[in-house]
């Protein structure tokens, strides 16, 4: 279960779903319990256009990024893109045979993307290999990723979306004995 969980996630982060089939993805994230009811309604009470919109500013980058979605912006002090970190995370995905071939040029270390690998990585057999892509990749950003999410996400779906998430990992790491490694945050 938790591999389905860990898919449907990084899809909210990574994919561009139509309100409909967000709305699948959510409901099926809150009966799992990982997700709240009120992150639903939220979802429920945008229009398609609007979720659409305010995906690409996210996630794609569509005029100006309020939360830029990429590790590297957050862990390398020039705040770049394909930074340092993303090197050394890139070396990890080889290193467990995992190519990330999405037909664009993008760094490895957007968020969602790493919870995908993160679920390949469990549904491999290879939870240590997850555990290690969280504790040293994933997490040390993330919180940070999620907290800037929750106060500047344009809407209040992708609010309380980040809130949950956050909440969710937090239970995951504690759960898994995952020792996060303390990475120095740049933030603008």
């Amino acid at each position: 279960m938790i591999i389905h969980k860990i898919k449907l996630l990084g899809s909210l982060f990574y994919q561009k779903y139509g309100q409909n089939e967000a709305i699948e993805l959510v409901e099926a994230l809150v009966t799992e319990n990982v997700l709240q009811t009120s992150t639903l309604d939220e979802l429920k009470s945008l229009s398609s256009e609007q979720l659409e919109q305010d995906f690409s500013v996210l996630f794609e980058g569509i005029g100006l990024m309020p939360v830029p979605p990429w590790g590297s912006v957050y862990l390398d002090k020039e705040q770049v893109l394909f930074g340092e970190s993303n090197v050394q995370y890139r070396l990890f995905l080889k290193q467990h045979g995992i190519v990330l071939s999405s037909g664009q040029r993008e760094p490895e270390d957007q968020f969602g993307l790493m919870l995908l690998a993160c679920a390949y990585l469990v549904e491999q057999d290879k939870t240590d290999a997850a555990c290690e892509l969280l504790g040293q990749h994933l997490m040390p950003w993330g919180m940070t990723y999620l907290e800037q999410l929750t106060q500047k996400a344009p809407n209040a779906f992708y609010q309380q979306l980040a809130s949950d998430v956050s909440l969710w990992l937090k239970q995951l790491v504690e759960e898994f004995g995952i020792e996060v490694v303390e990475k120095k945050i740049y933030l603008r």
